[in-house]
């Protein structure tokens, strides 16, 4: 063997043990895991959290999901399939409802995430780009704060690269229950956010193709063969469609729950404008995308590693499959715009096919550079890293959290657990999980004394809102507050907040005009 050979093979050895990536992660992940669920995205997440509290407190049934803003009525929702709050509403059986279960929960799927990507990487290129791999998502703010937020992602992550493993172990070894995990995690995907059928479905069929991933990837014209075989294979079909029977009997019952109950997080129709054609054709669209993407998921360090393990990623069949998760996250992104562009953690399944080739130019960096300089760039990576989730994740969490959870404490204490109380947060249900209470939500804007009447008929005590904020994240003009407060006012015994910030009125003491 010759001495480059030896070179090579070393570099392609995993620098330290398969825990030290998952141990990082998991650290980061621990920050403020017992934060109550406010900061960035904190209204996704409380309705994940009040799903859960609701399990528990109602042992009702995986199919009825309830949430907190039906006003009178038990909550009953169309969603996606609750798979995580049910699973913390069980925990909540246990121990109680404490907002830590649910993130502690997260932080286990995000630590095996870590696990299973770092044996992706080893499978698809070799032992150091799997750990490199691992530590790109152990690190990137990104996986860190989705990775312990009180929401499902974190789960559905998990699930993804399992199918990804267990097909893996399917194609190498023709183990039924192989194939019968990755069925298993693949639809679990699917029910858990629809689009994994298409970002997810993509690098599945091109790994079920792939024979050996770390050898040169194949012409297209072989892989045109296989797949044409693989058409004419009866557990391809099984495979398919019993994912696709599944999935659709799902979202149909949770259709039918929506129209029953009214209450809906907007999945289909009109009202659901998910994607949108002029945003799709906007550079700055796109633009504010790779910003993010680049700062929050590869951490700007990140994205010439990123370059190099692409472009020597394509020659070999695991890059291929690694792109092919790449290029349905694409497709997916044009068919949601709207929605990618708002919410960030449609990105996130991004870090699953990203890291490994992250993890795959870094090992080829690093493998011709001085200890030093590998040391002194990783330094600067974890700091940038930290920097990010301080000032755009756990500083907005702690400011929300002195904002709100006084007025949550008060309602908690003085109301009682079945008291319904009128949130006027607009479309944002985060205060309505903090105070564990049911109710309504409305834009401060719409408040009439129409409205409060009819509120009080039927069985709201309270007026609960902030002087300041619309949402836990929008500012009130100042004609918006100065209403309010004049309300404030107008009440006989109003609660104001110690930094006169937050409100709660009795509804019986509003005036009939104002």
């Amino acid at each position: 063997m010759t001495s480059s050979d030896g070179t090579q093979t070393r570099s392609s050895q995993a620098p330290a043990g398969i825990w030290a990536p998952v141990l990082l992660g998991v650290v980061l992940r621990l920050v403020h895991i017992w934060m109550p669920v406010v900061g960035i995205h904190s209204w996704r997440q409380a309705d994940t959290a009040a799903m859960a509290r609701h399990f528990a407190g109602f042992d009702t049934p995986i199919w009825l999901p309830q949430i907190d803003w039906g006003g009178a009525s038990p909550g009953y929702v169309e969603s996606e399939f609750p798979l995580f709050p049910f699973l913390t509403g069980q925990i909540y059986q246990l121990f109680g409802v404490h907002e830590w279960i649910g993130r502690g929960l997260s932080v286990l799927f995000s630590a095996l995430t870590i696990w299973l990507v770092i044996r992706l990487g080893r499978r698809w290129f070799n032992p150091a780009a799997g750990w490199w791999g691992g530590m790109a998502l152990a690190v990137a703010p990104l996986g860190v704060y989705y990775g312990r937020a009180f929401q499902a992602e974190a789960l559905l992550l998990f699930c993804a690269a399992g199918a990804l493993e267990a097909h893996s172990l399917w194609v190498e070894r023709r183990a039924p229950w192989a194939l019968a995990l990755s069925w298993l995690c693949f639809t679990g995907a699917a029910l858990i956010k629809v689009i994994p059928m298409l970002w997810l479905g993509l690098p599945l069929l091109l790994l079920h193709l792939t024979p050996s991933p770390q050898a040169a990837a194949e012409p297209p014209q072989q892989t045109l063969q296989r797949l044409l075989r693989l058409l004419l294979n009866p557990w391809f079909w099984v495979y398919t469609t019993t994912a696709l029977a599944v999935t659709s009997a799902w979202y149909l019952h949770a259709y039918q729950l929506g129209e029953s109950s009214g209450l809906t997080f907007g999945f289909w129709g009109e009202d659901s404008d998910r994607s949108n054609i002029q945003l799709v054709l906007n550079g700055s669209s796109w633009l504010n995308l790779a910003i993010r993407v680049g700062l929050r998921a590869l951490l700007v360090v990140g994205i010439p590693f990123l370059m190099i393990g692409a472009i020597r990623g394509w020659s070999v069949g695991g890059g291929r499959i690694a792109l092919g998760g790449g290029i349905g996250l694409l497709l997916c992104t044009v068919a949601t715009m709207r929605s990618s562009t708002v919410h960030e953690y449609y990105q996130f399944p991004l870090l699953l096919f990203s890291s490994p080739l992250v993890g795959l130019g870094w090992q080829t960096w690093h493998s011709h550079q001085r200890r030093w300089l590998v040391r002194t760039l990783l330094c600067i990576t974890l700091l940038i890293s930290v920097m990010v989730l301080s000032l755009d994740y756990w500083a907005v969490e702690a400011r929300q959290r002195r904002i709100w959870m006084p007025l949550a404490e008060t309602i908690r204490r003085e109301l009682p657990a079945d008291a319904r109380v009128v949130s006027v947060t607009g479309p944002d249900p985060t205060l309505l999980n903090l105070a564990r209470r049911q109710g309504w939500l409305i834009a401060s804007q719409k408040l009439t004394p129409e409205r409060i009447q009819k509120w009080r008929d039927a069985g709201a005590s309270h007026l609960a809102g902030s002087f300041l904020w619309q949402e836990t994240y929008s500012p009130l003009t100042d004609k918006q507050r100065a209403r309010l407060e004049q309300l404030a006012v107008s009440s006989t015994a109003p609660w104001i907040g110690p930094q006169k910030q937050t409100y709660l009125l009795p509804i019986e003491d509003l005036p009939g005009d104002f």
